[in-house]
């Protein structure tokens, strides 16, 4: 296999990748504006910002995957050179370039490392109960509409038990029989509509250091000097 076929192959294999992280992007963002449109008491939860960074991450990685495929096909040294500058800066000649590039690329991963973690600790009773709970007791019409809402939303009735919401003070009905506490049904929402994607993102970020290591490893059986040729040619 040749270098240019080897960065083909890690373009298709991370363009792949990316149009999964942009598709659960745009399905989170859609989950995310319908419970901000329609659950008051969640606003305060960044699903919709968490999003998007998701999203932009996702295209992020198709595009740079997509230079290095045209370039590896059309063996484009300018395309294969924008390529190699955002994964594999460890091998450029050039010191002040190859740092800056991998100041680049280690922010593009490490933002997304930070912000699937993130995302991964909304299903906590902590968070949930920071974000929801005081504003969920607070007495008055407005927020006992607040509660109807969100009852509505999840098919769920009161916060941390399903009858917490009945006392006087709150009188907020429960029509449903049996149903989940509120938090515990939103945790189930969150583990089915953000949690996966965010464990991707945990994954895809950690394995691109792997990633690194493979192409290392052949660029250095292959010859280091071929790869930076491609650059400086």
């Amino acid at each position: 296999m040749t270098t240019e076929e080897a960065l083909v192959e890690l373009g298709q294999k991370a363009s792949c990748l990316g149009v999964g992280m942009m598709g659960s992007g745009i399905t989170m963002l859609g989950n995310g504006q319908d419970v901000e449109d329609n659950v008051e008491l969640l606003n305060n939860l960044p699903l919709v910002p968490a999003s998007y960074v998701v999203t932009f991450l996702g295209v992020m990685i198709i595009v740079v995957s997509a230079v290095g495929v045209y370039g590896g096909y059309q063996k484009n040294r300018f395309y294969l050179t924008m390529f190699l500058f955002f994964n594999l800066s460890v091998f450029l000649t050039h010191h002040n370039m190859q740092q800056t590039l991998k100041v680049i690329h280690a922010g593009i991963f490490v933002l997304l490392l930070v912000n699937s973690i993130y995302i991964l600790t909304y299903d906590d009773d902590n968070t949930l109960d920071t974000v929801v709970k005081d504003f969920w007791f607070e007495e008055g019409i407005d927020a006992r509409q607040r509660r109807i809402a969100y009852q509505n939303y999840f098919d769920c009735c009161g916060w941390v038990s399903n009858t917490d919401s009945l006392a006087s003070g709150y009188s907020t009905p429960c029509t449903r029989g049996g149903p989940s506490a509120c938090r515990e049904a939103t945790q189930k929402w969150l583990g089915e509509n953000f949690t996966p994607t965010a464990l991707f993102g945990v994954v895809f970020a950690r394995s691109r250091s792997a990633v690194a290591a493979d192409i290392s490893v052949y660029t250095k059986r292959r010859g280091r000097g071929r790869v930076a040729a491609l650059v400086d040619s």
